[in-house]
């Protein structure tokens, strides 16, 4: 098992890629589903037949998220933190997240039915906006590594000699 560091290697980029894509077209299809796709049934509109399976999937989604943005943040934020690269894209990547988490805990389990609505819709914009900021990110990130070569540690003579003098 690979380590997790500044650069995701590609196994567990294209797991995570892969995830996130799943996690956007559930939980959009869910939301389009629940929005435009009620059906008429014997004792009024009822919910779409796909609503509920799409939902468990975005929620199996989520959980899986979960722990590949553990891995993640304790390992690629720490060591890339201090370079200061894609810091504000990588913030608000973190603010958006974190809502999403805090939102879909309150979906289930906090909000009464008048802010469930408001709620679910605002958790639908910010869970499509993420593979967007996501791409930013990681463009913002590329950009300001790319033609930054290594410098080799410059020996300063001047700075020694003048450090070890006494006055």
């Amino acid at each position: 098992m690979s380590n997790i560091s500044r650069k995701i290697a590609k196994k567990y980029r294209y797991i995570f890629y892969f995830n996130l894509a799943v996690s956007a077209l559930s939980g959009t299809t869910f939301w389009l589903l629940r929005e435009f796709a009620m059906v008429e049934g014997d004792f009024g509109p009822e919910s779409h037949f796909l609503q509920y399976p799409t939902l468990q999937l975005h929620g199996f989604a989520a959980f899986v998220m979960l722990m590949a943005l553990g891995a993640i943040f304790t390992s690629h934020i720490p060591k890339t933190w201090y370079k200061g690269q894609a810091k504000k894209s990588g913030l608000t990547m973190l603010c958006f997240i974190v809502f999403s988490l805090l939102s879909a805990y309150s979906l289930y389990y906090l909000v009464t039915e008048d802010w469930h609505v408001l709620l679910g819709n605002a958790h639908a914009i910010v869970g499509i906006c993420l593979p967007a900021l996501l791409y930013f990110h990681i463009r913002t990130g590329r950009k300001s590594t790319r033609g930054k070569k290594r410098q080799p540690f410059k020996n300063n003579d001047k700075a020694r000699s003048s450090a070890g003098k006494v006055s």
